[in-house]
């Protein structure tokens, strides 16, 4: 069977670990609060931080793409100004709980001149009217208005990338190229996709399910572009999500040219000014009672080796590298209570 989610089958979770988590090997401040399973960050040209937070899932009944759901629209995007002012950049977004602690939504955005774009993941199987899911969609920040939206629901009906019996898409990624070459991870495709606007949705590399079970699934959760153009992406590995299992993969010209293994969970990468890859680690490993609270690390893969930059992190998801240096982190992405989610700081 085809992964068709990210965070797999779960278990009872502990929910009480939801404080600001400390670090053994790093600097933490506060950045953001009160967020609703923050994922992944980006910053912008003048420094403000953007955060994707999935939302709260909500209390409304809807058929969803494998089964019933409920959903509301809690997810949204969140800004923060370099002088600390948080505030809602864009509200309104579809947020799912298909039950078990899994909350999908908005997952990741892209800043640009004068738009938003925009990762929306798993959701009904139906979106209500004026709203999408399984897309990413391409906002004008000025108006709010919708420039265009890239169905990713239907180029997987049409195309299938990975072979897969089920037929979900679950974008949850994304980077620009200097060419302004959009590329797109898709967890539940196991495909990373390019977009241009001459071109449409190309499968630029795909991980083939393995029906007869023998090979571990991979699950794409995040991409990256490098300094010499490569192109970066992070899996998070399969159920049961064993220590080392996962790996970082880096592609040029539609070839595999090197591999990072030995990583666990990986659910972002970043690359450094200096061309150093960082990577987000969700959880030490998974576990009688599920994924391991206060177990995620950042870790930074040099020349040398795996450095890590800070450990114990609650549920960390995504990161993003400011212009100081410093590394931003969301933690208490999920699992937790309402508006327990955090993004803070990490200096080396």
């Amino acid at each position: 069977m085809k992964h068709s989610v990210i965070f797999g089958i779960l278990l009872a979770l502990a929910v009480s670990a939801i404080s600001l988590p400390v670090s053994t090997r790093a600097q933490v401040t506060e950045i953001a609060t009160k967020l609703n399973n923050p994922r992944l960050l980006t910053y912008g040209s003048d420094g403000t931080l953007y955060i994707a937070e999935a939302g709260d899932g909500g209390t409304t009944e809807i058929e969803g793409p494998l089964g019933k759901v409920k959903y509301n629209t809690s997810a949204q995007i969140t800004m923060v100004t370099k002088d600390g002012k948080q505030s809602v950049a864009v509200p309104n977004l579809i947020s799912t709980n298909a039950g078990f602690g899994q909350i999908d939504g908005a997952s990741k955005v892209l800043v640009t001149e004068d738009s938003y774009w925009i990762a929306l993941g798993l959701g009904p199987k139906q979106a209500p009217e004026g709203k999408h899911v399984a897309a990413v969609v391409e906002l004008d920040r000025s108006s709010g208005e919708v420039k265009q939206a890239l169905d990713l629901y239907a180029f997987e009906l049409a195309n299938n990338p990975d072979g897969g019996e089920e037929h979900v898409s679950n974008p949850v990624d994304l980077a620009m190229a200097p060419d302004g070459t959009l590329y797109i991870v898709d967890a539940s495709a196991n495909a990373l996709l390019s977009w241009t606007k001459a071109d449409g949705l190309k499968v630029a590399a795909v991980w083939p399910v393995d029906k007869e079970g023998k090979i571990p699934q991979s699950v794409p959760t995040s991409v990256a572009v490098g300094k010499t153009g490569h192109i970066i992406v992070g899996f998070l590995g399969g159920f049961p999500f064993i220590p080392g299992s996962a790996r970082i993969e880096v592609w040029a010209n539609g070839k595999l040219i090197d591999t990072y293994n030995n990583l666990t969970l990986v659910t972002d990468v970043e690359v450094g000014d200096d061309g150093s890859i960082y990577a987000v680690q969700l959880a030490g490993g998974f576990g009688d009672q599920g994924y391991i609270p206060n177990s995620g690390k950042i870790v930074q893969l040099t020349d040398e080796g795996m450095i890590t930059v800070a450990d114990t992190l609650n549920f960390p998801y995504g990161l993003a590298v400011a212009p100081d240096g410093s590394i931003a982190v969301s933690v208490n992405s999920a699992f937790g209570a309402p508006n327990s989610g955090r993004v803070i700081k990490v200096s080396k």
